[in-house]
């Protein structure tokens, strides 16, 4: 029997098309939400959170990253910023869209430019988040979520948190040693940190997008490599611009702007929303970063 979308791959991909298959069995892109409370799941939590490795202390710089050969581009998935969407549409199998096929890796992307210098020249692009919505959107799915494997793996070996603790109480522990950047799991490390911004040779972006305004700047980005990624627009979730600001009080909105003070200021963000213009690392009104690290 052949899973859905499942097809002969080079091993550098298969893992990636495997998970898409298994998330997406329909061809759709957004994975079933199960409807269990977490009671029902506890003791599975436990028996997994048991079993499960400590891991190490440290920060989770991987992310997946599609190459697209043919047409010399290089997507870098931020977590919790429509990574998921864009990542199935450039994974799909040739003729279900226009740019790919994609090779997924996973890895930090400085890293993968330094091991392979032939990719210098390709077009780089990435999208990033509000740092509010993004700690919400990590919050809901990840800590406040009925499955048992997720929230065991996320938890395990990180003091202070616990399965559907309250959203005060998550965002207090960010502000803390524990929850800072060098432990953080890449759905709450800093944006910036992710995309390979800092440090002495900053990876440098063609378009940086912004999830609060994906459909124009698809428009534009397909402007610029002249193929159409309408096919993304479908796939985003219908939650993916859900208000955050009611969660918030303002001492909790303030530990976020503390927490991800680089990100705000890179990419030009504030809490109600209104965007402001980011610095020389971040993004221009535009989309497009004009002004690249030296």
């Amino acid at each position: 029997m052949t899973l859905p979308g499942l097809k002969l791959m080079p091993m550098s991909n298969w893992r990636w098309r495997l998970r898409r298959a298994l998330l997406y069995p329909d061809g759709v892109g957004q994975p079933a939400r199960r409807s269990l409370p977490m009671r029902a799941t506890l003791p599975l939590y436990n028996l997994l959170y048991a079993s499960l490795p400590r891991r190490r202390s440290r920060a989770d710089c991987r992310t997946e990253i599609a190459l697209i050969p043919r047409r010399k581009l290089l997507y870098v998935a931020v977590p919790k910023a429509a990574s998921r969407s864009l990542l199935y549409y450039l994974s799909a199998p040739p003729g279900q869209n226009a740019v790919g096929p994609a090779v997924i890796k996973q890895q930090p992307p400085a890293d993968l430019l330094r091991a392979r210098p032939e990719l210098a020249d390709y077009f780089k692009f990435t999208v990033v988040r509000n740092p509010w919505s993004r700690v919400f959107s990590a919050y809901r799915q990840k800590i406040q979520t009925d499955d048992p494997l997720i929230t065991a793996r996320l938890l395990k070996g990180r003091q202070g948190l616990a399965p559907n603790m309250p959203f005060a109480d998550f965002v207090e522990w960010l502000g803390s040693e524990e929850g800072a950047d060098a432990k953080a799991d890449k759905h709450w490390l800093s944006q910036y940190r992710i995309l390979g911004l800092a440090g002495p040779e900053p990876v440098r972006y063609d378009f940086i997008g912004k999830l609060e305004r994906l459909p124009d700047d698809l428009d534009t980005l397909s402007a610029r490599l002249g193929v159409s990624l309408a096919g993304v627009g479908h796939l985003l979730y219908s939650g993916a611009a859900e208000s955050y600001r009611a969660a918030y009080t303002d001492r909790t909105a303030e530990l976020v702007a503390q927490r991800y003070a680089q990100d705000i200021a890179r990419f030009g963000y504030r809490f109600d929303g209104d965007e402001s213009d980011g610095d020389e690392s971040g993004a221009t009104k535009d989309g497009v970063c004009t002004k690249r690290p030296s």
